[in-house]
């Protein structure tokens, strides 16, 4: 947990406690304080959940490295545990299958991004037939 989180769900807390004590002076019954405190739960759950949603974000964010040589470009599912994958190495494109434990080398793309896929399915066919030859 953050140390700016710390304060913030103490403060809730002890709030939430004072409330408690000041509940407990009035007259009230067990099911009604039983259910302010799960309320009182809830809420200090939520903010805890959102509080570590968006620090997690922001730390992926910060990690990010615009300057990496292997960038992923497109993924796109065929179905389950298959995928194809299109992906840029040093200035260069692939296109990768993804199965269940393989990955395959499907094409090599040139670096225009006007690509023909009719003339990049019939290369890539040739080539993976010359390869399975």
């Amino acid at each position: 947990m953050s140390p700016k989180v710390l304060p913030l769900c103490c403060a809730v807390i002890s709030v939430l406690m004072a409330d408690h004590v000041m509940a407990a002076g009035t007259d009230t019954s067990l099911a009604s304080a039983g259910l302010r405190m799960l309320w009182g739960l809830l809420v200090v759950l939520g903010l805890l959940l959102i509080i570590y949603g968006l620090a997690r974000k922001r730390l992926s964010l910060a990690h990010s490295n615009r300057k990496s040589q292997i960038k992923i470009l497109e993924t796109r599912h065929l179905m389950a545990k298959k995928s194809l994958c299109l992906v840029e190495v040093a200035g260069r494109e692939y296109l990768l299958g993804l199965g269940n434990d393989t990955i395959t080398l499907l094409a090599t793309l040139d670096a225009e991004k006007n690509h023909n896929f009719s003339a990049t399915l019939e290369t890539a066919t040739e080539q993976h037939e010359q390869n399975s030859i």
